[in-house]
């Protein structure tokens, strides 16, 4: 029982860590959150609860309280720390998480060939590799393409949040730099503004709501070509938020050391989180085994109790027809 409570205490703080891991990730520039949700194994958890709230609500309710507690520490209370790091050194701190990304990438690749592989699986991962790649390219050659930090514009900030963390591989914060609206945005969450957080929450929600479905089908007709798609979005986002090597052997040896402590911590989390969710579901199996033990066991013995008082009524009830009568006589019968 001991074990259990504590096994259940450490999931807990996991989903708390990965939610803050996604929401300090999600707002670095390059990140994309679907594609932190993909590596933590939450996506097809909140599209399928979007698609059917409330047969997703009574099974991931208790794993999406903690999570999204972290999302909110690390999206809203991390966000002052990850201005203030990205100020001193934003290539270092992207750097680490390319290396959270990379980390995860066996365990995405593990999850794709789930329902095995065919030939359009790796179609789809070589064609969502090279279209977004080209595109992300695209938008960082391109001039800048400045909109009006006002409503509007923060509307827009929540549709593009809500595509990136519905489209893995989507970077949002990306987009928002191309459009001047990232640093308006951060500025707005983290001093708490109502006048950013609301419309841009309002219309995050909604684009979330109105393309969740269309996921959660798309993923039970075409499981295979869709996660290969998605892990080609994730690779061609990472390739592109990779820091330049050109500028200096200590600059390029400091990312290289990022990049594989980052990776190294993020392999060894998810290994972490999975061991961890297997024994608790283990430890529930032998508690529902032992519950089952206990009551069958209950039931056998009060079985086995009316059987013996059972046995005992007869036993007396022959007893008394076969004691003799007081005068010597032929034993009392009824």
């Amino acid at each position: 029982m001991e074990n259990k409570n504590k096994n259940k205490i450490i999931i807990m703080l996991l989903w708390v860590l990965e939610g803050a891991f996604v929401g300090t990730g999600a707002i670095l520039p390059g990140i994309s959150g679907g594609a932190l949700l993909v590596a933590f194994g939450m996506y097809r958890p909140i599209i399928e609860t979007l698609s059917h709230p409330i047969k997703g609500l009574k099974t991931h309710l208790k794993m999406f309280i903690f999570f999204f507690a972290g999302v909110g520490l690390g999206f809203v209370g991390l966000s002052k720390v990850t201005s203030l790091l990205l100020s001193m050194n934003e290539a270092v701190v992207t750097a680490v998480f390319v290396g959270f990304i990379l980390g995860t990438v066996p365990e995405l690749w593990r999850d794709a060939g789930e329902r095995g592989r065919t030939k359009g699986s790796y179609i789809a991962l070589a064609v969502s590799f090279l279209a977004l790649l080209g595109l992300l390219i695209f938008l960082k050659t391109t001039s800048d393409v400045k909109l009006e930090a006002n409503t509007w514009g923060f509307i827009f900030c929540g549709i593009l949040w809500g595509l990136s963390f519905i489209v893995p591989g989507l970077s949002s914060s990306s987009l928002l730099l191309f459009f001047g609206l990232y640093e308006p945005m951060l500025e707005g969450i983290s001093s708490l503004s109502f006048a950013v957080i609301i419309p841009m929450g309002l219309s995050m929600v909604a684009s979330v709501l109105l393309l969740s479905r269309v996921m959660e089908i798309a993923f039970k007709k075409c499981y295979s070509i869709l996660t290969h798609s998605v892990l080609g979005f994730v690779l061609a986002t990472t390739v592109m938020i990779i820091p330049p090597f050109n500028t200096g052997f200590v600059d390029a040896l400091i990312y290289t050391i990022c990049i594989a402590a980052g990776a190294a911590v993020s392999f060894f989390f998810s290994l972490l989180c999975e061991r961890m969710k297997v024994r608790a579901e283990s430890i529930n199996g032998q508690d529902e085994d032992n519950s089952e033990n206990d009551i069958g066991d209950f039931e056998g013995a009060t079985e086995l109790s009316s059987s013996e008082c059972e046995g005992n009524d007869r036993g007396e009830s022959v007893n008394m027809a076969e004691e003799p009568s007081e005068d010597g006589g032929e034993p009392r019968g009824e």
